[in-house]
């Protein structure tokens, strides 16, 4: 089971809307609903940047990819 996101981190602090988007199971980029079928589908390293930032895997997907697209 992943990890939920360090909400005692800095970045936390300067936008409590991201805190409120975790703690209601939301992506704090897109604002879509992250289930916990879509969390234990991700793999390991997926998994580990939700628990950094919070990001579903469509936006891991955006930004993280080598041309910046989806």
């Amino acid at each position: 089971m992943p990890l939920p996101p360090d909400l005692s981190k800095p970045a936390f602090s300067l936008f409590p809307e991201k805190v409120d988007r975790i703690l209601n199971g939301l992506c704090v980029t897109c604002e879509d609903e992250i289930s916990l079928q879509a969390l234990t589908q991700m793999d390991d390293i997926s998994r580990k940047e939700y628990s950094i930032s919070g990001m579903c895997q469509v936006c891991q997907d955006s930004v993280f990819s080598e041309t910046g697209e989806e």
